[in-house]
């Protein structure tokens, strides 16, 4: 799996991921959500696939087709998903989602506030604007949030068996 997605997918992946980059103006405004795609490829078997996709606000199934010529991670970055599995995922992550993952490992310090650093930064870079920092009252929630965030994490990550 690792020789296919090193050598076929994320090559591949670069330029769609650049299109919707652009067309997202680097993830800040939001493309059309409802996600479609269906292969017209006229040379290939195409395979219908339903993916579980986790979005901010929701998981939601939706159903794709692909062909050998244009494979499922490709068409589901052109929707600005990020597919979990190089051939036929069952699971996608949407790129918004993922930039706020990355934004929290930059910002994630030994304390109890990377978690709202990590989303304080990410939303303002979305263009929000927070009135005040968090108070003192909400640290264990935001503390329960951040080891619940990151359990969730380290258990899906397909790394963690290394740890």
């Amino acid at each position: 799996q690792w020789q296919q997605w090193s050598q076929d997918i994320i090559p591949a992946l670069l330029n769609p991921y650049l299109q919707y980059l652009q067309v997202s103006e680097s993830l800040q405004v939001v493309v059309d959500s409802t996600v479609d795609h269906q292969s017209q490829c006229l040379t290939c078997i195409v395979h219908p696939l339903t993916i579980c996709c986790l979005f901010f606000d929701c998981l939601e199934d939706i159903e794709i087709s692909y062909c050998a010529c244009t494979p499922a991670p490709i068409c589901l970055m052109e929707c600005g998903l990020f597919a979990c599995s190089p051939v036929a995922p069952t699971l996608a992550v949407d790129l918004c989602v993922l930039e706020f993952m990355r934004t929290l490992f930059i910002c994630l310090i030994p304390n109890m506030t990377a978690w709202s650093e990590a989303l304080e930064s990410f939303l303002d870079a979305q263009g929000y604007q927070l009135q005040s920092q968090v108070c003192c009252i909400h640290e264990t929630f935001i503390t329960r949030l951040f080891v619940i965030t990151c359990m969730f994490l380290y258990s899906t990550s397909p790394f963690h068996i290394f740890h």
